[in-house]
């Protein structure tokens, strides 16, 4: 036995509005308590490199790969695939870290 479908479409008409100037109440209004605790991930770039497919596919364990930065230059702090900082690599205790030398204008 199919059930009937009870839900019944009606066609609306909306209002149209006029556009504003822009003033107004923000929605943050330049408060962050309302994104304060919005995880984000930041990816660090200590540099790249380009293989071909056969190189890569030729990779075992113990393989080196060279980078195309020097151990002296600066990584790169990413968010959200855009840099957003420049430091240095450090290690911290048994971890790397980075040490922030400088932070980009957006």
């Amino acid at each position: 036995m199919q059930e009937e479908n009870t839900n019944t479409v009606h066609s609306i008409r909306l209002a149209e509005i006029e556009r504003t100037d822009g003033r107004g109440r923000k929605l943050a209004d330049g408060n962050l308590d309302l994104v304060r605790n919005v995880k984000v991930r930041l990816t660090v770039s200590a540099g790249t490199c380009q293989i071909t497919v056969k190189e890569l596919f030729e990779l075992k364990e113990n393989a080196l790969i060279t980078l195309d930065k020097g151990t002296e230059e600066p990584v790169e702090v990413l968010l959200d695939d855009n840099v957003v900082a420049r430091g240095n690599l450090v290690a911290v205790g048994d971890s790397f870290g980075v040490q922030i030398s400088e932070i980009l204008d957006r």
